[in-house]
């Protein structure tokens, strides 16, 4: 019962990805565009419980990041981020970043919710990956819910793009090897930023995320991975994008499986989709296959919220995305 309550708190977060109108994307005052989370969890997310590699892992890793303000010098706006730099930093050499967007079930929650309500903002600062590659990671805290299903934005997400050039002339951050990823809010804000500055990023991976189709044209010269659940509204924008890169003659990847499966043959699927060497590549969790055990897939949001953390633990995604330069 608790966890059906948890997911039914959940659900109502998400309307962001979820909702079929359209109309051009704007930016509102104000810190939010919709309720902060009643998750039970401090972090925001879904009923992780069955997991107990990740609280091992995020007391480890959270730690390591610095929490920042970042002001904006010609609004004076001002934006919450936690900041992973790469151990033994030199600024005579030249590091690759990674931002991680969270979901809006960690809007309002502190700068610790992003971080530790699941893998996709630690798993990049774990030592196996900064030991093959050495990396910035930015994980941005909003006060608010950031976006909406009219594609409108909150103010926090126009200091953005402002915080990773200040951050670029601050640090020794390789700009031909700056990359976004994030779920289901913060892959609708990484859509955004692709459309709006679609030279900006050598590459990017959305997750379980959607944004108004009629702005993703961009897309059609960009590199990205495009990862949800079958089950999920968002694979329908994934299938439109794919229906852009048809129409403009752009070959891509897409690849289905059950997350039921064991890691290795995950990866293993996914290892050989990017082989092939298309730009971009679409991954699918099989319809249910990303559910826990006892959870109801017709109710809530639960193939939603459940798509995020397969998504990140897959080891050829994340390190096919440090191999793309601009």
């Amino acid at each position: 019962m608790k966890k059906i309550l948890s997911l039914m708190l959940i659900s109502t977060l998400i309307s962001a990805c979820n909702a079929n109108t359209q109309s051009t994307p704007n930016a509102v005052g104000g810190p939010q565009l919709g309720s902060v989370s009643n998750s039970a969890s401090p972090y925001g997310g879904a009923d992780k419980s069955y997991d107990t590699t990740l609280p091992i892992l995020r007391e480890q890793i959270a730690p390591r990041f610095q929490v920042l303000k970042f002001t904006d010098e010609a609004t004076g706006k001002t934006l919450e981020y936690n900041l992973y730099t790469p151990k033994n930093y030199s600024p005579k050499k030249s590091y690759p970043l990674v931002m991680f967007i969270a979901d809006a079930s960690t809007a309002g929650k502190g700068t610790a919710a992003p971080l530790k309500q699941g893998y996709g903002g630690i798993i990049w600062a774990t030592d196996e990956s900064q030991a093959k590659n050495p990396a910035f990671v930015l994980v941005p805290a909003f006060s608010g819910v950031a976006v909406n299903d009219a594609w409108q934005h909150t103010d926090e997400v126009d200091l953005v793009i402002p915080l990773i050039k200040q951050l670029t002339k601050t640090y020794a951050i390789d700009q031909n090897r700056l990359y976004t990823t994030g779920q289901s809010m913060g892959g609708m804000i990484s859509l955004y930023l692709n459309s709006l500055y679609p030279d900006f990023f050598a590459a990017s991976m959305f997750v379980g995320s959607k944004w108004d189709i009629n702005s993703l044209e961009p897309l059609k010269n960009n590199k990205f991975l495009y990862v949800t659940a079958a089950g999920d509204k968002a694979t329908e924008t994934a299938q439109g994008v794919g229906a852009i890169l048809a129409k403009a003659n752009v070959p891509y990847g897409e690849v289905e499986f059950s997350a039921k499966l064991p890691q290795t043959e995950q990866d293993s699927q996914v290892a050989a989709l990017l082989t092939k060497g298309n730009k971009a590549n679409f991954i699918r969790f099989s319809k249910g296959s990303v559910l826990p055990t006892g959870v109801d897939g017709t109710k809530g949001a639960s193939e939603h919220m459940y798509s995020f953390d397969y998504a990140y633990l897959l080891t050829p995604a994340r390190e096919w995305l440090f191999k793309q330069r601009k």
